[in-house]
């Protein structure tokens, strides 16, 4: 690996990130607190560039699992890819259990006994939009999003385990633990996600959930699994109660329990692999060339018409004086009017819960809230749009503008915005984020690095 390349591994909240230079981590980074919407993400993006220094460019890998990801085992007949990704998108739609739009991927597996199938994995697209969008903003250009799997598909074939052996593999995060049923030569056959991670309060429920595997497998395939692979941060306390518990023999890995173990490995997967949701969602290969070509059209086009600009600036420059006058007045006098109001709406017993009530019951909440916007709202922020309605017993909210200054500090800026609206009296809960619009213009090679940057928001309040 000649070029600098980055890793992330965002795994049921824990979030870390690191740099690689021929394949050696060069600096790294883990968030000290769970990073779960994606308001988080971006702000999790640019601590880390003070650790991990992002300004020098690569292409990124993710390793991401989420409570809503969902991971599938098909049976399917031998046929074509290209009719097998046409009746996968028919499933997709069938078995979805969100109403959004999903992205997907799959992994193709043949077994010795000549059946064939596939694992499928399914989540909300804008999870993978907002995500890749934001790696974007920072300067990563995505190449691999995949699932824990394809991780554990690549490292297994590399220990000294026979291909034909059945392995439970256990991988443990601190809120959760995923089971992945495993050929050793690294198919994987199906994953149980399960709501926990490994502590002196469940260790006993592991053991019993394993147990339940190993039967299931048994009667599914009619053959028994040969070993338990355990992964992830094993503190050795449990080590006695889990041998002792599991009804099979139960191998620790030392080289997984290093918590960039999965960032590490990750760079090692191709860019090809068909488990990998921006191949299918985007189809298209977003690359550092890709990104450094849009970098690099978007700051010619802003010297282009920077220079037009500057020949007609000495003939407005008088002319904008007065505008900027006539606007600071303005400005003023709506700064009057706004104290007002805000004076009147504060003269209740309790502000919070004067606004709740009218959350609940006022047909004036919409202008209340365009008043606060405006305190709301960054000064490096111009909102072009706003609509506030009642649809369906909640109030629904949707804000469009543009930002000013490069991406990073954008979105810094817009995180701390959805942060805000997020926070009491008006509890916004972000249902599209700026990030998703980023996606979108840079799918359209619209996205410019600095500048206005536009943005849209949406939620409703809670």
């Amino acid at each position: 690996m000649a070029r600098t390349s980055y890793s992330i591994s965002w795994l049921y909240g824990e979030f870390r990130i690191a740099r690689l230079h021929k394949g050696n981590i060069a600096a790294q980074w883990e968030a000290p607190e769970r990073v779960e919407t994606h308001a988080q993400l971006v702000r999790a993006l640019d601590a880390a560039s003070n650790h991990v220094d992002l300004s020098i460019k690569g292409d990124v890998t993710v390793v991401h699992e989420h409570d809503l990801h969902t991971h599938d085992y098909l049976e399917v007949p031998s046929m074509k890819r290209r009719d097998l990704e046409k009746y996968l998108q028919r499933r997709v739609e069938q078995d979805k259990s969100f109403e959004e739009d999903a992205a997907w991927c799959y992994h193709k597996v043949s077994h010795r006994d000549g059946k064939e199938g596939v694992l499928l994995h399914l989540l909300p697209k804008r999870l993978v939009k907002s995500t890749t969008a934001a790696c974007t903003a920072v300067g990563l250009a995505p190449k691999n999003y995949v699932p824990l799997t394809e991780i554990v598909s690549d490292y297994l074939p590399t220990r000294d385990i026979a291909h034909d052996q059945l392995i439970v593999v256990v991988a443990c995060f601190n809120e959760r633990t995923e089971i992945i049923l495993a050929l050793g030569d690294g198919e994987a056959l199906f994953v149980r996600e399960l709501n926990y991670g490994l502590s002196s309060e469940t260790v006993e429920r592991l053991v019993q959930d394993i147990n339940r595997t190993v039967r299931y497998t048994r009667q599914q395939l009619g053959r028994g699994v040969d070993t338990a692979w355990m992964m992830g941060h094993l503190a050795p306390q449990f080590a006695a109660e889990l041998e002792a518990g599991v009804e099979m023999p139960v191998y620790f890995d030392d080289e997984a329990e290093d918590p960039y173990f999965w960032a590490q490995w990750a760079t090692r997967l191709s860019g090809k692999l068909s488990a990998n949701f921006i191949s299918v969602f985007a189809q298209k290969n977003m690359t550092g060339e890709v990104f450094r070509r849009v970098g690099a059209w978007s700051t010619a086009a802003v010297i282009a018409v920077a220079g037009f600009l500057t020949l007609f600036t000495g003939g407005l420059v008088a002319h904008r004086a007065d505008q900027m006058r006539s606007i600071e007045q303005r400005s003023d006098q709506v700064r009057t009017l706004i104290a007002e109001v805000e004076q009147k709406v504060s003269a209740g017993k309790s502000k919070q819960d004067h606004l709740n009530r009218l959350r609940a019951t006022s047909h004036n909440l919409p202008s209340l809230m365009m008043v606060h916007l405006s305190r709301l709202t960054p000064s490096e922020v111009t909102l072009t749009e706003v609509e506030i309605q009642r649809s369906g017993g909640a109030w629904r909210v949707a804000l469009s503008g543009t930002v000013a200054g490069d991406m990073r500090r954008g979105a810094r800026i817009l995180a701390r915005f959805e942060q805000d609206l997020e926070q009491p009296p008006w509890r916004v809960a972000v249902r599209q984020s700026f990030t998703e619009t980023w996606m979108e213009q840079f799918e359209q090679g619209k996205l410019s690095d600095s500048g206005r940057l536009g943005f849209q928001i949406a939620g409703e309040m809670l």
